[in-house]
């Protein structure tokens, strides 16, 4: 059994990148933390420091259990306000905080009379958050699949070209790539993976897209395609009122599905009874959405 006296000295020889450092900052005997190390590799039976350095950094190894043993050492400290308080602290990437997940939230604390903290920016973020033990469950546009998590797709989200109604393109359905590839492409927030989904579902005729990034935001984007500015691609979610108040058209690309596996992440050192796990388990998207 993983001892987490022995997983929270690792974690402060990482920090300090010392055992003296490390020993000063537990108030243990620097002989101690040498034995929680020891201990602690024999139980992975892995190395988790490299001792050819003058500082104590973590080997591969050591870096993979990294947030394996943040997440258990937040939860330990955490029980006694799970038990006492029970609140479900949520991270989410931007555009799913937004425009797809209040509706869940809402309809929990509802159900289940508990109080949700949420953050809400950039996926890279957020998925940091998650790995430093800040949040309980995360819902994002992508998961790096990291150890010590378990992770399910909450939905699958239709991406959408939206264009202005006075655009060449206001008119149409649907879009070829060959069309897609004559008119600018604005792009927004960083980090949300489209670029990358692009890429895969396109291939080479993704490299003749003009993206234009910069503007920061989906609102940012929606905003820009209104004036003319050129055209976009994002979640269907994130434009179902300008669709609905005739301010944007959505069209699709012909031939090509293009969607996003939102995941949902909790920890795996969550109990069975936490908050998180309900959410996890029982909770979708509240609707889906009509292209036109």
């Amino acid at each position: 059994m993983l001892n987490l006296i022995h997983a929270r000295t690792f974690l402060a020889i990482v920090e300090t990148r010392g055992v003296r450092s490390a020993a000063r900052m537990l108030e243990l005997a620097p002989s101690t933390i040498i034995d929680h190390i020891r201990q602690l590799e024999e139980e992975l039976a892995v190395p988790l420091l490299d001792r050819q350095t003058r500082e104590a950094r973590p080997t591969a190894e050591g870096e993979r259990f990294l947030p394996i043993a943040r997440a258990l050492v937040k939860t330990a400290e955490r029980a006694p306000s799970l038990l006492s308080d029970r609140r479900l602290r949520i991270v989410s990437s931007s555009n799913v905080g937004i425009y797809m997940l209040q509706p869940s939230i809402a309809d929990f604390q509802t159900t289940a009379g508990i109080t949700v903290e949420t953050w809400i920016g950039p996926n890279p973020d957020a998925i940091d958050r998650m790995g430093r033990g800040e949040a309980d469950l995360a819902v994002l546009e992508w998961w790096d699949e990291r150890n010590g998590f378990s992770a399910r797709t909450w939905a699958c989200e239709p991406l959408v070209i939206i264009v202005a109604p006075g655009h060449r393109w206001g008119g149409l359905d649907a879009l070829t790539v060959e069309e897609l590839i004559t008119e600018p492409l604005l792009g927004g927030e960083p980090g949300t993976g489209t670029g990358r989904l692009l890429r895969q579902q396109l291939g080479p005729l993704a490299d003749r897209l003009m993206t234009i990034g910069g503007l920061g935001s989906t609102e940012a984007v929606k905003r820009a395609v209104r004036a003319g500015r050129g055209a976009s691609v994002v979640m269907r979610s994130a434009v179902y009122d300008e669709i609905a108040a005739h301010q944007l058209v959505a069209l699709s690309l012909r031939g090509i599905a293009l969607s996003k596996e939102i995941k949902m992440v909790v920890p795996e050192a969550l109990p069975s009874t936490a908050p998180a796990m309900s959410f996890f388990a029982n909770t979708g998207p509240e609707r889906s959405y009509p292209v036109a």
